[in-house]
């Protein structure tokens, strides 16, 4: 179901070699399995949400490859955006926009609009 697109497993794998780490290396800096680890860059698992904090730390993902960590991470979770549903579930009026945005179908440049607005107030 990889139309393309890198994969999350992929991803994990790449900034590891990028680093210059060996998979029993990350895994034991994780405190995960060796076995484990090499499932998840073969696309055969994901990783608990637990492990998702050391693993930025310890591959040195940041800035837009935090997102993109992210985004990887909850395509494979079914959905589950692990660094955004904490900020949904606790914040009501995010549900709301959401919801309405969803009821009013909401386009990508009205998005992106919106998104324009929030980086022009910083």
């Amino acid at each position: 179901m990889n139309d393309g697109k890198q994969t999350f497993g992929a991803f994990v794998r790449e900034k590891r070699e990028a680093i210059g780490m060996s998979l029993r290396g990350v895994a034991a800096e994780i405190e995960m399995a060796p076995a484990y680890l090499s499932d998840i860059e073969k696309g055969n698992r994901w990783p608990p949400v637990k492990y998702l904090e050391k693993m930025v730390e310890t591959l040195k993902i940041s800035g837009e490859e935090l997102n993109q960590f992210y985004d990887l991470a909850g395509e494979i979770r079914d959905g589950e955006y692990p660094d955004l549903t904490d900020y949904i579930v606790k914040t009501d009026i995010a549900r709301v926009a959401l919801r309405k945005a969803r009821d009013h179908n909401i386009s990508e440049t009205q998005w992106q609009k919106f998104i324009d607005g929030i980086d022009k107030k910083k």
